[in-house]
Order: C-alpha cells, then sequence, then structure tokens
C-alpha cells in the first residue's frame, strides 16, 4: 500500500504519508485501517502527507472517499490538513476538500508542510477550533 499512517495520542494526530500512485483502493485500505485502530479517538486531528504521491482518482471515487471520512469524523477526528505540491496533486486534493465540507467534514489544502502543522495546532491541545466557538 502506498499509504501509510501513525496515530499520536499524545500529539492528538493522525499521520498519513502518501507515496507514488495513489488510488481509490488505497484511500479505502487506509480509511479502513485507521477506522480499526484502537487508538482512533475523540480529540484527534488529521495530516494526509501527499508531497510524494500522484492521485489517479475520480471524483466519482473522491466524494465515495469523503463519506467513509464521515465515518472519522463521527468518531471524532477533528480538523483535516491535506499537503500537496504537484499541480494535480493539489487540484485533487482541492477538490476532495469542496466534496468533503459539503459533508461538514473540516479540510484544509496546504503546499507547505509547515503551514498545515500551524493550521492543526490552532487553538491548542485541550482548546476547541477557534471557528466552532459561538459569541453571545
Amino acid at each position: 500500500m502506498p499509504i501509510s499512517y501513525t496515530i499520536s495520542r499524545d500529539h492528538r494526530l493522525i499521520k498519513a504519508y502518501a507515496t507514488g500512485i495513489t488510488r481509490a483502493p488505497d484511500l479505502h485500505q487506509l480509511l479502513d485501517a485507521i477506522l480499526a485502530d484502537p487508538e482512533l479517538g475523540p480529540g484527534l486531528r488529521g495530516l494526509y502527507d501527499a508531497r510524494f504521491a500522484e492521485p489517479d482518482i475520480t471524483v466519482l471515487e473522491l466524494a465515495d472517499i469523503a463519506g467513509k471520512a464521515r465515518q472519522l469524523i463521527k468518531r471524532g477526528l477533528g480538523r483535516i490538513a491535506i499537503v500537496a505540491e504537484s499541480p494535480n496533486t493539489y487540484r485533487v486534493a482541492t477538490i476532495f476538500s469542496v466534496l468533503a465540507r459539503a459533508m461538514s467534514i473540516e479540510v484544509d489544502v496546504f503546499k507547505d508542510l509547515s503551514a498545515a502543522e500551524a493550521r492543526l495546532d490552532e487553538g491548542g491541545p485541550d482548546q476547541p477550533d477557534s471557528e466552532n466557538l459561538v459569541a453571545p
């Protein structure tokens, strides 16, 4: 599988690393593995590092994957950041972001790893995301 992942409860982070050509079955395998992982729980954020990958996936497949990713959100996953450097990977990640947001999944796409990490760190380790706060 060209996608591997780690879960760090200490850092409240799921990091996935994609390399080579990634297809819909690879992403489904990733999501299935994370959903089955006993470390998955509320308060985690997700970082999908696709700097060294190229997607071979259709928009319909992306919509299906976004639907499965919704299960992660139901299990407590918070915001997700995708890092994509190549124009094709960035385009596909942006399409995924739009589809995911339509399903109430917060996904941001970045070209720079440090910017993605900074976005995930917003709100601090025990603080809610600032955009989810409601003013009195």
